[in-house]
């Protein structure tokens, strides 16, 4: 009798158990993260202070409070107040060659011609006669000169041949070795797009600009499998501790075998987007597509974008085409890569196929041949729509529209039958978001073009700060006003994801950061910041180096925010960059750089 009055108390017990005991049963996840200043760079810069994972994803977002009476996390991380934001998209970034780079004769900052040579000859001491050198980062403007020459060269590496490519990539600097092998002499004609610098006499001076680097370029033996290995693990490493998780790579379509195994051997910490070549013919391109979706990668982790093409070169080189001369070299506008019925014809074939394009354009003559391109692109578009909406029959429905011919409008009657009033095209979609990397001078007229043609302006902060010291002398009072104008760019409601150009800046994203919302140097000259119309707040710029980026790749729903669904890449931020003062940008590093879900850097 004893034991059946304790049963009926305890299932008594049990179905009278307050709400609040049964809440206490909590869902089982891999990450919590709590306490903290979660910033979600969403449209409206919200701000929360919890973030759940499971897996790779976000689960939820919250306050902490709510969070932690629903979860159970494998691991929590009390963020003891510092902020989190979303994982580092390098929008343009040479990530593999880059890494590369460093591993030869690296010249970026030498203050001076001499001390380039002292490096060079420090790198003679470990090479074979005959081995080529190879360096980059050279910056003549640095050194307060004209272009070095071949004679600075061969007086330290007589038997070696030199290549080493100034710090844009648009230029390279050779010795005569390096001419001789090539077969470079008085009678070498300049390729079209580049040019072999000449002295008095017609003799090759050692510098080679744009396609003329092609000169030599192709004699210089490629990196093994080995080194590859080696400048990827380098590069990976640098993205952890800058907190990067996904790069926009202008490496090259053969790049992606290096980083599929990695991926296989689960070594590959960033999400990447690769480039493929403008310039190789569509059918070249068609076979690299098809080969690489043959492999079946997670697209997530490694997939093929854009079309990198070239229309100039740069201003540092005065190589950056240009609508009139530059201001202090009154005899030269640049050179542009090709012709503009050239690139627009590769252009519209390109878009016909339905690939994004991307176009490095520096100057203002350069950022219009790009426009003019598009444009012509749009209206062939517009064309077929037209002829098609003619050719309709009676009960049939038009399906496959091309990539840049997603119609935001049509008006008149349904597209079903032989339409009395016929469909009018009103405008595209920007589905193929083709871009123009740098847009560093934009005549004043070009700014509201691209908005209305949809065009995305991918912009680097850190060139305007290493190019303020000379850009106002080459480009003049009232042409400077369109330099470097990523805030402007904005207010036409363009959009401006962010990258480093790394090798020709750092890879460091906080000197992005930084540069955005400063317009300054490391030294905070000038003050108040060169051009400070430009300036963006911090919140922006954070904006531009995670969702911005993610919408320039096609994934803005995958990443880019944190938010429900979106993948778990996320920084935990050493100071709090919403509130410190920007100086301090620059000291600021990741305490954890999460990836996936993963923890993948932590700093000790």
């Amino acid at each position: 009798m004893l034991k059946k009055i304790l049963i009926i108390t305890l299932i008594s017990n049990l179905l009278f158990l307050p709400l609040s005991a049964a809440a206490q049963v909590k869902q089982k996840i891999s990450l919590l993260l709590y306490n903290g200043k979660v910033f979600t760079a969403d449209e409206n810069y919200s701000i929360a202070e919890a973030v759940a994972v499971d897996g790779e994803k976000i689960i939820a977002v919250g306050t902490s409070k709510d969070l932690k009476a629903k979860y159970q996390a494998a691991k929590e991380i009390d963020l003891q107040s510092r902020l989190v934001t979303p994982g580092f998209n390098d929008a343009h970034v040479h990530f593999l060659r880059g890494a590369l780079s460093l591993l030869n004769v690296v010249l970026t900052d030498t203050k001076s011609l001499s001390e380039a040579q002292g490096k060079i000859v420090e790198k003679v001491k470990t090479t074979k006669a005959g081995e080529w050198i190879n360096g980059r980062g050279w910056d003549h403007t640095i050194w307060k000169q004209n272009f070095p020459t071949r004679k600075d060269l061969d007086q330290i590496a007589p038997n070696n041949p030199v290549y080493l490519v100034r710090v844009d990539g648009h230029v390279a600097w050779v010795n005569s070795a390096a001419l001789k092998l090539a077969k470079i002499d008085k009678n070498t004609k300049n390729p079209e797009g580049g040019e072999v610098e000449r002295d008095a006499s017609g003799e090759a001076t050692g510098i080679l600009k744009e396609t003329a680097q092609g000169l030599i370029a192709g004699l210089i033996p490629q990196p093994n499998q080995t080194m590859e290995a080696k400048g990827l693990e380098l590069a990976l490493d640098m993205a952890r501790r800058y907190g990067i998780t996904s790069v926009q790579d202008n490496s090259g379509y053969e790049t992606t075998k290096l980083y599929r195994a990695f991926l296989k051997q689960d070594k590959l910490t960033v999400r990447v987007s690769e480039w493929q070549n403008f310039e190789d013919s569509v059918e070249k391109l068609k076979a690299q597509r098809a080969e690489f979706s043959s492999f079946k990668d997670n697209p997530t982790r490694l997939k093929l974008t854009a079309l990198k093409g070239y229309v100039d070169g740069t201003l540092g080189s005065r190589t950056a085409a240009m609508l009139a001369p530059f201001s202090d070299d009154t005899g030269n506008s640049g050179i542009p890569r090709r012709s503009q019925e050239e690139l627009t014809k590769m252009i519209v074939e390109r878009d016909k196929e339905g690939w994004q394009i991307t176009l490095h354009a520096i100057g203002d003559g350069a950022n219009r041949m790009a426009l003019d391109g598009f444009a012509e692109s749009i209206r062939n578009k517009k064309d077929e729509f037209e002829q098609m909406t003619k050719k309709m029959k009676k009960g049939e429905i038009y399906m496959n529209i091309p990539c840049s011919l997603n119609v935001k409008a049509i008006v008149g009657s349904p597209i079903t039958g032989e339409p009395e009033n016929p469909p009018k095209f009103i405008s595209f979609n920007r589905s193929c978001r083709h871009r123009i990397e740098h847009a560093q001078v934009v005549n004043p007229n070009d700014f509201k073009r691209f908005e209305e043609l949809g065009i995305i302006a991918s912009m680097q902060p850190s060139h305007a700060i290493s190019d303020k010291r000379w850009a106002g002398e080459r480009l003049g009072e009232y042409r400077v006003l369109g330099a470097y104008a990523w805030h402007l760019m904005q207010s036409y409601n363009v959009h401006v994801p962010f990258g480093t150009d790394f090798p020709v800046e750092s890879i460091n994203p906080y000197n992005t950061l930084y540069a955005a919302v400063s317009r300054q140097d490391a030294e905070g000259i000038p003050v108040g910041g060169w051009q400070p119309q430009e300036k963006l707040t911090i919140e922006k710029a954070i904006r531009c180096h995670t969702f911005e980026s993610a919408y320039a790749e096609f994934a803005e729903k995958e990443k880019g925010e944190i938010k429900v669904g979106m993948f778990a890449d996320l920084v935990v931020q050493s100071k709090d960059l919403l509130t410190i003062e920007p100086k301090e940008i620059l000291t600021t590093e990741p305490i954890y750089t999460i990836f996936n879900g993963k923890i993948i850097y932590e700093k000790k």
